[in-house]
């Protein structure tokens, strides 16, 4: 029986492919991992001989969050799902005589040991190239690649694009039919927040940064101009002897994002830091301290705070500065030390002068402080980073 699916041009792009490499670059929302999993549906429907496709990311709870749900979603709504096997444990498909695998580069003895005929490797920026070479080793028929362009210098670039056995294909948020007009101008802010980012999130293109500040264009107003913090959120960098224990108080009202200083000191034992929060009316605030710091969040907790791990984990700096750079920001001029940051925090830089999308790690300790609160709280709001 045939089925009518509506698809993304990203299928077709494959459909007409005979290339080894299918390289998929593209921004946000683009709609192009979504369609890769349509076709490799289409596959399992149409392939007469036995197919293994591997699906792999590079974290196993990235996987099962992101590409590995997509594409169950669409074995259901094409009425696959329930005519084959999903066998949770092993974390694999079977339909008729093909086997579907979902693998993360964090179990390497499956990576490693095992042959394929497909191999669709998503979000492979997150990669390196010793992960790529195990797999196209291990990958008979062909390799299929999708990326958000958002590093200025990567194997992708080098040793993939320029293949005569490669097809890349760019797409951008214009191709993916199913977004809403509200997700549309969402993204469009993005144009005249920051010029970098839009190049790789709004044109799919290679990251460029032009700028080695992180962010250039937040407004400091005086103090009697900040709005009541009436809901707000803390969030909390610890450090002791040579790093200051860092706080800022968060307020989101609509597009906008309130921070205002509140600690910035050295020596701070965690009763101390207990006994600052509740002289100061936070003990019922939420706090989102540093979530490599377990035994000082549970102490505060014992001691009455309501505190909690910030979200953290692969990539959540880079999503974290990306979830800020979307919010207008409105900072207390009596935040000094902030300001500093502000001004010191930069992107690293290679010998050559490149600029990379990596953080240094200098005049941070408030800068992490925000981005434990922002992306910890907010980052449910509108997920544009996610394919």
């Amino acid at each position: 029986m045939a089925i009518t699916v509506d698809c993304n041009i990203q299928f077709e792009q494959l459909l007409k492919s005979n290339k080894r490499f299918r390289v998929h670059q593209g921004g946000t929302r683009s709609g192009k991992t979504y369609a890769v999993c349509q076709y490799l549906a289409y596959l399992l429907r149409s392939s007469e001989e036995p197919l293994t496709i591997s699906i792999i990311r590079k974290t196993l709870p990235a996987l099962k969050g992101s590409v590995q749900r997509d594409f169950i979603m669409i074995l259901e709504q094409l009425g696959m799902y329930y005519q084959g096997v999903h066998n949770k444990a092993e974390n694999t498909f079977q339909y008729r005589n093909h086997l579907v695998e979902f693998l993360s580069v964090d179990q390497p003895q499956k990576i490693r040991g095992r042959k394929r005929a497909i191999a669709y490797m998503n979000e492979a920026n997150e990669l390196d190239l010793e992960d790529f070479r195990q797999i196209n080793m291990r990958t008979t028929d062909f390799l299929i690649l999708d990326f958000n362009p958002s590093d200025p210098v990567h194997w992708i670039y080098d040793e993939i694009i320029p293949r005569e056995d490669c097809d890349t294909w760019i797409t951008t948020y214009k191709d993916n039919k199913f977004l809403s007009p509200e997700l549309i101008k969402e993204i469009e802010r993005m144009k005249e927040r920051d010029p970098d980012y839009w190049r790789v999130y709004g044109e799919g293109l290679q990251a460029i940064f032009t700028k080695r500040q992180i962010y250039n264009n937040w407004n400091f107003i005086p103090e009697s101009e900040m709005p009541d913090f009436d809901n707000p959120v803390i969030g909390l960098d610890f450090g002791y002897s040579n790093d200051p224990s860092a706080g800022v108080l968060v307020q989101k009202k609509n597009d906008k994002l309130y921070v205002k200083e509140i600690l910035y000191k050295t020596g701070m034992t965690n009763t101390q830091l207990a006994d600052f929060f509740k002289s100061q009316g936070y003990a019922q605030t939420l706090i989102y301290g540093d979530a490599a710091e377990p035994k000082s969040i549970e102490e505060l907790k014992q001691m009455g705070l309501w505190c909690k791990p910030a979200k953290k984990g692969q990539g959540s700096i880079l999503a974290g500065i990306s979830l800020i750079k979307e919010f207008d920001i409105y900072v207390s001029d009596q935040s000094k030390n902030l300001y500093k940051e502000y001004n010191n925090y930069y992107w690293e830089e290679l010998k050559d002068g490149t600029i990379i999308n990596k953080a240094k790690d200098a005049f941070n300790h408030l800068q992490d402080a925000l981005r434990y609160a922002v992306y910890s709280e907010y980052s449910n709001r509108i997920d544009f980073f996610v394919v």
